[in-house]
């Protein structure tokens, strides 16, 4: 639940540590594996050269009741946000992105001020031992030193202290919040837990999988590709003969293996199966578990594949389903008790903005839903389903990518999507 409230809190607070976060979540492994996560980098300085007036920092640029909002104060929220897409955004767009910028942040500041009125009326405080409990568990999380992550901050022109007040904002704003679902969350009932369950089938269902290891040996960069490549395999071939003499694979994955899983001794996790490329994929399959495979060519390099087991393709039964479905409903409603929540403090804010190109209407009107065009039906001839006809496979939506080396990469899904799309052109043409 508290996980809930931490991402909504970081959806309605624009905290200065946003781009510390965008970086951290590019760092992290994606979902089954066991690569461990490089630690993330601090961005270069970055100069964002501009032919704007200078501002006065003092100017007030918008007042929320009685609260006064200055260049100053908005300057300070955009600057990370700024440097972060410096080199992201064409030079011809930046000022564009900017206005756009500067418009969310003090949409931002119209919020947390209203945040902060009803947080002082309901007595919320955050504790010094909370506020450290909660920033020890998010540094050890990215795998660094308390040094290392106000580096990391400064980098993105973020002092440590600001980074302190963003996230007391969030824990004051997760405290409120909770406050807000006492006795509003509804236990939904049988039916409406049966229809997630149908609708979600997907969620519920684990492929079949493989668990395996493997030993990558890349060749080195140079003038001579074929010399390196038969260096690269040569020194795979020692390195499975090494195994097979005793060595220890996961001793010998670390020492030498060219794939970010080395740290974890070769570990992949577990993957639904057609995650690999075709020749690993290949491989893996011809293996038992606990069995271990020649030297394997893919685009990556020259692989030694472990298979540690192989499992079946399973779903999770409604009954058993019950209570994951349960919380996902509750969450469901809390991020609306949310949303409402934040929509009438913007509706309650008094807002005066000094200059007429900085106004904007925090309550936009909805679009108008546009109704389906009606068609007239046109009788067709009956057709009946062929009982032997091979029924089609969609791919799991959801399935975890690896960030190994032995992955497909983006250009060969997209030549497979496209022969998918020219083959299903070609037989409507029959």
């Amino acid at each position: 639940m508290r996980l809930l409230i931490s991402v909504l809190a970081v959806m309605v607070i624009g905290t200065l540590s946003q781009a510390f976060a965008a970086d951290a979540n590019t760092a992290a492994p994606a979902p089954e594996t066991k690569v461990a996560p490089a630690k993330p980098v601090a961005p270069a300085e970055i100069v964002i050269e501009t032919n704007e007036p200078v501002v006065d920092p003092n100017a007030v640029v918008l007042a929320i009741g009685d609260t006064k909002v200055t260049e100053g104060q908005l300057a300070k929220i955009l600057a990370p946000r700024m440097k972060q897409m410096a080199g992201r955004v064409p030079a011809n767009m930046m000022g564009q992105y900017k206005q756009q910028m500067r418009k969310q942040a003090m949409e931002q500041t119209i919020i947390e001020t209203m945040l902060n009125e009803k947080e002082k009326a309901a007595n919320i405080t955050v504790s010094q031992a909370e506020l450290d409990e909660q920033i020890n568990k998010q540094i050890a999380q990215q795998n660094l030193t308390l040094d290392d992550f106000k580096s990391l901050l400064k980098g993105y022109g973020v002092d440590f202290s600001e980074y302190q007040e963003n996230m007391k904002k969030r824990a004051m704003f997760e405290k409120l919040m909770e406050s807000q679902f006492v006795g509003k969350i509804k236990e939904p009932n049988d039916a409406e837990v049966k229809a997630y369950y149908e609708q979600n089938a997907q969620q519920f269902t684990t492929p079949e999988s493989i668990h395996a290891k493997h030993i990558l040996i890349r060749p080195a960069d140079g003038n001579d590709p074929n010399k390196a490549k038969l260096e690269a395999k040569a020194k795979a071939q020692e390195l499975l003969a090494k195994v097979k003499a005793g060595a220890e694979f996961e001793t010998v994955a670390k020492e030498n293996s060219a794939c970010p899983s080395a740290k974890e001794g070769g570990d992949l996790g577990v993957q639904p199966k057609g995650t690999f490329v075709p020749e690993f994929e290949k491989a893996a399959d011809a293996l038992k578990p606990g069995e271990m495979s020649d030297v394997v060519e893919t685009q990556f390099g020259y692989h030694i594949i472990k298979l540690v087991e192989r499992l079946d393709a399973n779903t999770t039964s409604l009954e058993n389903a019950k209570g994951k479905i349960a919380a996902e409903l509750g969450d469901k409603q809390k991020e609306q008790i949310v949303m409402d929540y934040i929509q009438n403090l913007k509706s309650e804010a008094k807002v005066n903005f000094t200059n007429e190109a900085d106004k904007f209407d925090l309550n936009p009107p909805k679009p108008p839903v546009a109704a389906p065009p009606v068609r007239k039906a046109e009788p067709k001839a009956e057709v009946k389903a062929d009982a032997n006809a091979p029924k089609e496979i969609k791919a799991d939506a959801n399935a975890p990518k690896t960030t190994s080396e032995a992955v497909k990469t983006p250009a060969e899904e997209k030549a497979e999507k496209k022969a998918a799309k020219a083959k299903k052109k070609a037989d409507k043409k029959k």
